[in-house]
């Protein structure tokens, strides 16, 4: 009698519990950081059947922004670039989760802007979102071309900022 018992009580976890069989199958998934990994385990939070995946994450450590670039009379290399900023999008931020977003020329992130230090840039802000913005580059820049104090208005608003670049950084906008 006890054999008969442990065998319905076995079969039994099979039917309330159907996806241990199927956890053995082989199964293919991206990650938060973008690794594809393959598991025959349970995957309990995947971000992104390969399927799935409509972008390159890494395209933006191999893809930069080196702006319109030209020389002034000085010598100074000056790189300039047109920002434009939207936030009249929705975007699927994960399989099925849609998110109202910011957009820098269509894209979340925006695009990198990459300079040498002491190169003059000169970016040319466009605001066509519904509300007032601002771009603020992280780092030691002139108060006034800082993002703080020039408030750029909405549905077609433009401000130019135009600063050396420097510290040596990462300086996030």
């Amino acid at each position: 009698m006890a054999i008969i018992t442990s065998i319905v009580a076995v079969f039994s976890l099979f039917v309330i519990f159907p996806e241990g069989i199927s956890a053995q199958q082989e199964q293919t998934f991206v990650t938060h950081n973008g690794a594809v990994v393959q598991t025959s385990g349970e995957i309990l939070d995947p971000v992104y059947q390969v399927s799935e995946v409509e972008f390159d994450p890494e395209k933006y450590l191999r893809e930069f922004n080196y702006g319109r670039v030209s020389t002034l009379e000085s010598g100074q290399t000056v790189r300039e670039f047109t920002i434009i900023a939207d936030d009249d999008k929705v975007q699927e931020i994960s399989p099925g989760v849609f998110y109202n977003v910011w957009t820098f020329n269509g894209t979340v992130p925006g695009p990198t802007i990459r300079a040498t230090e002491g190169d003059l840039l000169r970016i040319n802000f466009i605001n066509n979102g519904s509300k007032e913005h601002t771009m603020h580059f992280h780092g030691e820049h002139p108060a006034e071309m800082d993002g703080v104090f020039e408030i750029v208005g909405a549905n077609g608003g433009r401000f130019t900022y135009e600063f050396e670049a420097g510290p040596v950084g990462v300086h996030p906008y």
